[in-house]
């Protein structure tokens, strides 16, 4: 990863701290759908909900792999493959569109 891809990683860990207080927990989008109730079912365990408007869909990737590190190193049972599928394409259907 050449520097400029190095400065990225702390920006975007500083942005997940800013947005920690403002977007945990708030509503989500379509919460009755099954893929709304997997997220919350399998990723509220370990740490509150975050709002998919909040990440763009690239960073909603970069976070559920990193989760899922998290989640091997904690002995949480990992995400079956659909699941994985299903929340990410959940969480992106929902992400930020920058303008």
């Amino acid at each position: 990863m050449g520097g400029k891809g190095k400065r990225k990683l702390p920006c975007f860990f500083g942005f997940l701290l800013i947005i920690e207080g403002i977007g945990c927990d708030a509503s989500l989008p379509d919460p009755e759908s099954p893929a709304a109730r997997l997220y919350q079912q399998r990723c509220s365990g370990c740490h509150r909900l975050y709002s998919p408007h909040l990440l763009t869909s690239e960073m909603w990737s970069f976070m559920v792999d990193r989760m899922e590190q998290e989640m091997l190193r904690r002995g949480v049972t990992p995400l079956k493959a659909e699941e994985r599928k299903t929340i990410l394409q959940y969480l992106q259907k929902y992400s930020h569109k920058p303008s």
